[in-house]
């Protein structure tokens, strides 16, 4: 939506290089932006140099009007002019923002979601990533090491989930 040129360093080799990146998306209008913010591959990048993949990290700001939420990657503590009526998140990493993303987009509750997070963080000692939600199995669909689990929800864990 809104492009700029922004200049990045990679992390393993310290090449620098100026890239040009949406810093804007909007639900329903941004759509391959939705696509890989869903598939967690939006603020992925393959350094020209060295090789490696990394997660770049810039000013981003993703809004979705009729889910009534705003995502913000932003090291700021404080975004003027945003609307009262909608939730709005403010994340540090790429991968918080892509979490949020998919629990928001999914319209399951946040903080529940951050919960089981930790759970599962705690449990596999390995960092967890979410994927979906999947209402037929009442189950939620996690990443970790590469491999998928599924975590089933009892009938409380699923009410809260969807509160």
């Amino acid at each position: 939506m809104k492009e700029r040129m922004i200049e990045m360093t990679c992390p393993h080799c310290g090449h620098v290089f100026h890239i040009k990146r949406d810093t804007l998306g909007i639900a329903k209008i941004s759509e391959n932006i939705e696509k890989r913010l869903q598939d967690g591959t939006y603020f992925y990048h393959q350094c020209n140099h060295c090789h490696h993949l990394f997660y770049m990290i810039y000013p981003f700001l993703f809004r979705d009007p009729q889910r009534k939420f705003i995502l913000i990657l932003s090291d700021k503590k404080e975004i003027d002019n945003l609307p009262d009526d909608e939730l709005v998140v403010r994340c540090k990493y790429p991968e918080q923002l892509v979490f949020c993303y998919r629990v928001l987009h999914q319209q399951l509750n946040l903080k529940k979601m951050v919960h089981f997070k930790r759970q599962w963080e705690k449990k596999w000692t390995n960092k967890a990533q979410f994927d979906r939600y999947d209402p037929l199995h009442h189950c939620l669909w996690i990443k970790v090491k590469e491999e998928y689990k599924a975590m089933i929800l009892t009938k409380e864990e699923e009410k809260e989930l969807r509160s």
